[in-house]
């Protein structure tokens, strides 16, 4: 399913949009979800699991680039469309933010489609990449599982872990964790293409769901929170700047 979020402080034009994003879905053989927002603040105030956002340039006492830029920073996954009767701002936001692309009022339903069509099939690509890994003992809050094979989505990664003690290899994701054999630098290999950085000897962390680095810790957008060893700390930030500058051009 996608999840869209519309941010508009003028309700008039925020229905209208809605009500286009509706009509164009329904051609669409597509599960979607629409959550408005007259105000950035109360959009930031989520969280943030949109894959998609549209959001008006300018609001009522704030900025939507800055808002833009707020979204980029918290979850780079996330693809907003600006809309704005204000063309000269389009530049600006499109780099700041790394918009997936802007749209000028008065909206032509024509170009909002050819946005979503352009979204489904390209944006949708990370969201949608899932890697194999097989005997696999699932650890879920409630229960283990031992599955022969799992499929997971990139993006729902938070870190690898090495188990020293089993030879093993712990995936950590939002809502569970997965034991498989594995080395860990064939791990690192395999993950190199998806943004993946060793934080610490045993630790390989998913950069799109770093939530900030704060001393010799790494906090994820799970809650946990990994070490950061005292001699990868340049290196790291090193990597998790390129990471935020350049996601967008990988996608």
């Amino acid at each position: 399913m996608i999840k869209i979020a519309v941010c508009d402080n003028d309700e008039k034009e925020m229905k209208l949009l809605k009500d286009l994003i509706e009509d164009i879905m329904e051609g669409y053989a597509v599960m979607y979800q629409i959550d408005t927002f007259t105000k950035g603040e109360a959009l930031l105030n989520t969280e943030l699991d949109f894959q998609l956002v549209f959001l008006d340039i300018v609001l009522d006492h704030e900025n939507g680039i800055d808002v833009g830029y707020a979204i980029y920073r918290r979850n780079r996954r996330i693809k907003v469309i600006f809309q704005t009767n204000y063309g000269q701002y389009c530049k600006e936001a499109m780099n700041r933010s790394h918009a997936f692309a802007y749209l000028e009022k008065p909206l032509a339903k024509s170009e909002v489609e050819q946005q979503m069509v352009d979204f489904m099939k390209n944006g949708m690509e990370d969201h949608e990449t899932k890697l194999e890994f097989r005997k696999v003992i699932a650890v879920y809050p409630d229960r283990r599982e031992t599955k022969l094979l799992v499929r997971l989505l990139v993006c729902d990664i938070m870190y690898f872990g090495y188990l020293k003690a089993q030879k093993k290899i712990k995936i950590v994701t939002q809502d569970a964790e997965y034991v498989y054999k594995a080395a860990m630098n064939a791990v690192e290999e395999r993950m190199k293409p998806f943004g993946f950085e060793t934080s610490c000897r045993g630790i390989l962390v998913n950069l799109g769901n770093v939530e900030k680095i704060q001393g010799y810790e790494v906090f994820m957008r799970n809650g946990d929170r990994v070490a950061l060893s005292q001699k990868r700390v340049q290196l790291f930030k090193m990597k998790m700047n390129d990471y935020i500058q350049n996601y967008s051009g990988r996608e």
